[in-house]
C-alpha cells in the first residue's frame, strides 16, 4: 500500500517577481505496515507581505513572532490531492482570473480552501465563475458534497436548486429515472425541498421519496433516515394517507412517522379557520396540469401478432403511475376481431382501500370513456368487455393513448 505525503514550502522572495513553483521528488522506504511511503516536496516562492494582506491565516504564518517568522521558508504539510488547489489558491491570490478557465472541481476545492485560509477575494472570484459555469448532475453533488460546511454560499444553493428543479418538473414524469434515483441524499433534500418545484400531486412526491430510500439507504438503517420531512404530508389527499402511507413499509420505519401521518390526516379534519391559524402554514408546490396522455400504450406488432393469434387471452401494459397510485392497462381481441376488452386496473390496493377513478382512451382502433368509477382491493379492474373495433385497422400496430382522473 502506498501513501503520499506531501510538503509544500512557501518561500519568501523579492518584490517584483510573479510567484513560481520548484518539485523535488524525494522517495523514501519504509517498512512499517504501511508499506511504502512517498514524500513529495513544492517549493514556492512567494510575496509574505502580499499574502499577509489577503489572509489573516498568512499574517499569523508570516509575522506572528512563532519561529516560522525567522525563517525564510515555510513549511505546510498537506495531502498530495489537495496540491493543486494550494497552488492554484496561491496564484489566485496574485491574479484572479487564473481562475476562468478551471474545472468547478478544482474551483469548488479552492472555495473550501479560500474559506478556510479567509482569502475573500478568492471567494468572490471563485463563486462568480461557478455561478457563470452550466450546471450539471454531477457538478451539483459535487458542489453539494464538498461545500456542506461552508457558509455564506446561498446563490450557489439556488443556483443548483434552480437547476434541479428545471431537471426534474414535473416529479410526476421524472421520479422513475435513473437519475432521480442516483441524486445524492443532498441533492434529493435540495429538490424536494423546493417550493418551486411542480408536481401534479404530492402522493407522487411520497412514491418518489419511497422509491429513493429502498435503492439508496440499507433497510437496517431506514429507521435513522431523515427525510420524511420533504414530504408535504397536508397535502396528500386523505384517502392516499389512510389507503398507502398509513401501512407502508418503508416509512413506518422512518424517523417522524407518526407524527407526520397525524400532521397530514388532522389538516384534512381541521375546520378552515383552524388552518389559517397554522403556523407556519403549510405551502403547496408549484402545481402543473396535464399536459397530455397519463400513458400512452403502444401495440406493436409483436402484441397485435399475440392479440388476433390467441383472441381473448389478454396482453398487459408496463406499469404506469398517476397520482402516487400504480396502474397498468388489459386488453384482448374478441373471437372475430370485430370487438376487444379494455380494462384499467389500479394495482396494490388493500382493506379497505378505494379510489374514485375515470379514464378515456383513444386510439386508431377503438375510442372509450370510463365514468367514474370506485375502484377497491376486490374490484380492482374496470373498463368495457364488448367495444366495437375498426377492423381494418385491427392488423396495425398502433398506440392507446389514456387520460386517467383521480378524485
Amino acid at each position: 500500500m502506498e501513501n503520499s505525503n506531501t510538503r509544500e514550502t512557501l518561500e519568501q522572495k523579492e518584490d517584483g517577481e510573479e510567484p513560481r513553483n520548484e518539485y523535488q521528488n524525494k522517495d523514501t522506504k519504509s517498512t512499517g505496515k504501511d508499506g511504502e511511503s512517498k514524500s513529495i516536496v513544492s517549493k514556492l516562492f512567494v510575496h509574505s507581505q502580499w499574502l499577509a494582506v489577503q489572509s489573516p491565516y498568512f499574517k499569523a504564518l508570516f509575522y506572528s513572532g512563532m519561529k516560522e517568522t525567522y525563517s525564510k521558508e515555510v513549511v505546510m504539510k498537506i495531502y498530495e490531492d489537495d496540491l493543486q488547489s494550494h497552488i492554484t489558491l496561491i496564484e489566485a491570490m496574485y491574479k484572479l482570473d487564473v481562475l476562468n478557465d478551471k474545472d468547478y472541481r478544482l474551483l469548488v476545492q479552492v472555495l473550501v480552501l479560500a474559506n478556510k485560509y479567509d482569502v475573500r477575494l478568492v471567494i468572490k472570484k471563485c463563486k462568480y465563475v461557478l455561478l457563470s459555469t452550466p450546471p450539471s448532475l454531477e457538478m451539483c453533488d459535487y458542489c453539494l458534497r464538498e461545500m456542506e460546511h461552508l457558509s455564506d454560499m446561498a446563490d450557489i444553493y439556488d443556483m443548483l436548486e434552480k437547476f434541479l428543479v428545471k431537471e426534474f418538473t414535473p416529479i410526476d414524469e421524472t421520479w422513475t429515472m435513473k437519475k432521480f434515483t442516483g441524486l445524492s441524499k443532498a441533492a434529493l433534500r435540495l429538490l424536494l425541498g423546493s417550493d418551486s418545484l411542480g408536481s401534479r400531486s404530492e402522493n407522487t412526491v411520497f412514491v418518489a421519496l419511497m422509491k429513493w430510500v429502498r435503492l439508496n439507504v440499507f433497510w437496517v438503517k431506514h429507521d435513522t433516515c431523515d427525510l420524511l420531512d420533504l414530504v408535504r404530508f397536508e397535502f396528500m389527499s386523505v384517502d392516499f394517507l389512510y389507503d398507502v402511507v398509513q401501512d407502508h413499509f418503508v416509512a413506518r420505519r422512518m424517523p417522524g412517522y407518526d407524527k407526520f401521518l397525524l400532521k397530514g390526516l388532522s389538516y384534512h379534519g381541521f375546520s378552515r379557520n383552524r388552518r389559517e391559524q397554522l403556523e407556519p402554514k403549510p405551502k403547496k408546490r408549484r402545481l402543473v396540469e396535464d399536459a397530455g396522455p397519463t400513458f400512452s400504450w403502444v401495440i406493436d406488432d409483436k402484441l397485435v401478432q399475440e392479440l388476433t393469434k390467441f383472441p381473448g387471452v389478454p396482453v398487459s401494459s408496463d406499469i404506469f403511475w398517476y397520482h402516487g397510485y400504480a396502474m397498468r392497462l388489459r386488453l384482448d381481441y374478441a373471437q372475430d376481431l370485430s370487438k376487444c376488452s379494455f380494462y384499467l386496473e389500479i394495482i396494490g390496493l388493500k382493506g379497505e382501500a378505494c379510489v374514485q377513478a375515470s379514464f378515456k382512451a383513444k386510439s386508431i382502433l377503438f375510442s372509450v370513456e370510463m365514468e367514474k368509477t370506485l375502484y377497491t382491493a376486490g374490484g380492482s379492474n374496470w373498463g368495457y368487455g364488448d367495444i366495437a373495433c375498426n377492423k381494418a385497422k385491427i392488423e396495425q400496430s398502433y398506440a392507446i393513448d389514456v387520460r386517467v382522473k383521480i378524485d
